[in-house]
C-alpha cells in the first residue's frame, strides 16, 4: 500500500472517530443586569448558561443569534472571543446587548408581576476541535422569570 493510500485511510478513520458535534444544551439565562439605561438604547450585560454533552473539548469562534421574548424579537447577540468548551460540563457565555427601550416596554407586565416569559435564541455557532471547524445551528427556547431587582 502505497503512503498516499496509507494516509487518507489514517485520515477518515480520524473524522469518522471524531463525529459530528452534538448541540448545547440552553439551560437559561444566569443573570442579567444593565449596564447603561436610557429612554433610547438600553445596553446590558448577562450571561447564558449551557451545557457541552459532547465528550471532547470544544473551542467557540464565533456566536451569531437572535434573542427573542415571548416569539418577539428583542435584540442580536454577537460573540467574536474564543471560548474553550469543556467536554460533558456546564459552561457560561456572557452577552452584551443594545435593547431599545419600546422592545421592552411591551414586557413591563410580565417583568414587574415577575411573571414566567418565553426566551427563544436562534442563530450559528462556528466550533472547532482541532483543525476542524463546523457551524452549528443554534434554537433553544425556555421559560423564565426576569426579576426586576436583579437586572436593577
Amino acid at each position: 500500500m502505497s503512503f498516499n493510500k496509507l494516509f487518507l485511510a489514517f485520515g477518515f478513520l480520524f473524522l469518522m472517530a471524531c463525529g459530528e458535534p452534538k448541540p448545547f444544551v440552553f439551560k437559561g439565562l444566569k443573570s442579567i443586569k444593565i449596564e447603561k439605561p436610557g429612554f433610547g438604547k438600553n445596553i446590558f450585560n448577562a450571561q447564558f448558561e449551557y451545557q457541552n454533552p459532547n465528550n471532547f473539548e470544544l473551542t467557540l469562534k464565533k456566536l451569531d443569534c437572535s434573542i427573542y421574548i415571548n416569539d418577539q424579537l428583542l435584540t442580536q447577540y454577537k460573540l467574536d472571543s474564543l471560548y474553550v468548551i469543556p467536554a460533558n460540563a456546564d459552561f457560561v457565555l456572557p452577552a452584551k446587548m443594545e435593547i431599545e427601550l419600546n422592545l421592552l416596554l411591551k414586557n413591563t407586565v410580565d417583568i414587574l408581576f415577575n411573571k414566567p416569559m418565553k426566551v427563544g435564541v436562534k442563530g450559528t455557532a462556528i466550533l472547532s476541535k482541532g483543525i476542524f471547524t463546523k457551524t452549528i445551528p443554534i434554537e433553544f427556547e425556555t421559560t423564565q422569570k426576569l426579576n426586576l431587582k436583579d437586572v436593577l
